[in-house]
């Protein structure tokens, strides 16, 4: 079953597309669409590249667009689409073709690309195989059913696709929601106090640099900050697009555009710091402000966690993946996804029980939470698994952080059974890092993130059949594949 259609939702639309393809095929003789077919065969190749020109020329597509992701992925992609749908000319073929059409839409919805930018392309399609057509082997009347056989059929897959587009889209909003309402949850507690007290560091590095005799040295703009990062992708997620939050980030600017220029020209001239920094000062003091009003606003929510170790799981991946993905291609700042699996063997042939691998990896949880940065995201993504999403992370700094990530958990997992009954286990643990190439589907960012983790556990196993010992086993990807 495609996406989230219930059996019975899903057996009735299936049953609805079987019947209007099958009406196609009832008016539209085989060995037509057996030369349509061909056509598009024969064509692919160049209908794909005269479908991307046109695309490419939409300054709206080109936000999911580059040249090397054309050339290296779509471009072969879409010729196979084409190719498996008019290919597609026996009705027992119709259940697999009809299930692709729906998923296509569901990678749409995914990347968030827009429903009419779809139906654009199909009349681009439309005109171009026209034109092909008009030197198809078919007498007039045979070439006026072609054509409108290849309007019909492309016309049913668009509808297909924007079935699964729009339940993926209602599925995404809904996440949308619920993740923010978990997050929410989350940090409402301790996060209010934790970044009054990140702002509060940044000032007095500010203080510091402004009155210092040698001021010299980078001044940190609040923006880069890790308050100012928080604000930029958590604060987003949490609490939507509330004014407060608006009013936040437009006082940063104003703190980075405006008063820091200005207190790095005042150095050397105390008069001048003084007002400079008062100002800065009265502009603290509203973003202190509109911080409080925003986590006053919280309604507490228990829903959503995961029971065992209080993060959430990985039906949030979409929202909150979706969201860190469109704000770092606005910004064009890296960031990097780590899955990190926890590998507790048996220990002198006892197996570890189902309570006390729940207090492994609750404990695990608790270690990852406290070593990741306050703007990073944390999700218990499988049973023995921990996804953390490293916002505004090159690669060399997720690997510093995975590294370290490593270490407290081996740590803290193995100091979890000390006062045990069980003599103390040494788990595998076992990374894999991936940055964000900027593909616009997260599915995609994930799967490379889950071939890096498998490349990382190869390398281990194949350490220890070789009977060599190594560090951390960490995997990163290289040009969009897992490597070493």
């Amino acid at each position: 079953m495609v996406t989230s259609y219930s059996p019975n939702e899903w057996a009735l639309m299936e049953q609805e597309a079987i019947r209007a393809w099958s009406d196609l095929f009832r008016t539209t003789r085989q060995p037509i669409r057996e030369v349509v077919a061909q056509a598009v065969r024969d064509g692919a190749a160049v209908l794909a590249d005269e479908f991307y020109q046109r695309m490419m020329a939409d300054s709206r597509a080109t936000r999911f667009l580059d040249q090397d992701q054309v050339q290296t992925r779509l471009r072969h992609s879409m010729q196979r689409w084409m190719v498996e749908l008019f290919g597609t000319i026996q009705e027992d073929d119709l259940p697999p073709a009809i299930r692709r059409q729906v998923e296509v839409g569901v990678v749409h919805a995914r990347i968030r690309l827009t429903i009419d930018l779809v139906s654009a392309g199909i009349r681009v399609l439309k005109r171009a195989l026209r034109r092909r057509l008009d030197f198809a082997p078919l007498d007039a009347a045979d070439r006026l059913t072609a054509l409108i056989y290849v309007s019909d059929l492309l016309h049913l897959a668009d509808s297909l696709m924007n079935l699964g587009y729009l339940r993926n889209t209602a599925d995404v909003v809904r996440n949308d929601e619920a993740y923010r309402l978990v997050a929410q949850k989350k940090t409402s507690g301790m996060e209010l106090t934790r970044h009054r007290a990140a702002l509060s560091e940044w000032v007095e590095s500010v203080l510091l640099w402004a009155w210092s005799p040698q001021a010299s040295g980078a001044l940190v703009p609040l923006r880069d900050s890790p308050f100012g990062i928080w604000i930029h992708h958590k604060g987003q997620v949490l609490f939507d697009r509330d004014g407060e939050l608006i009013e936040l980030r437009e006082a940063i600017a104003i703190m980075d555009r405006q008063l820091l220029p200005r207190l790095r020209s005042c150095i050397g001239n105390p008069e001048k710091i003084e007002a400079t920094v008062s100002s800065i000062k009265q502009l603290l003091d509203m973003i202190r402000f509109r911080l409080g009003e925003l986590f006053a606003g919280i309604t507490m929510r228990d829903e959503g966690l995961d029971s065992e170790t209080q993060l959430p799981d990985r039906q949030y991946l979409p929202a909150i993946l979706s969201n860190t993905m469109e704000s770092h291609q606005a910004s064009e700042r890296p960031f990097c996804l780590l899955l990190i699996d926890i590998d507790v063997p048996r220990h002198q042939g006892i197996q570890v029980s189902v309570g006390l691998h729940a207090r492994l990896m609750h404990m695990a949880a608790h270690v990852l939470s406290e070593c990741v940065r306050t703007t990073d995201h944390v999700f218990r993504f499988d049973e023995n698994q921990f996804l953390v999403i490293a916002v505004e992370a090159a690669r060399q700094s997720a690997n510093q952080l995975a590294t370290k990530l490593v270490e407290h958990l081996r740590h803290g997992l193995q100091s979890a059974y000390v006062n045990g009954s069980i003599t103390p286990l040494s788990p595998g643990i076992h990374v894999g890092v991936c940055e964000y190439d900027r593909h616009p589907d997260y599915q995609y960012f994930i799967q490379r993130t889950i071939d890096a983790l498998g490349q990382s556990m190869s390398r281990t196993r194949g350490r220890r059949t070789s009977g060599t010992s190594g560090l951390m086993p960490l995997t990163t990807d290289t040009d969009g594949s897992a490597g070493g």
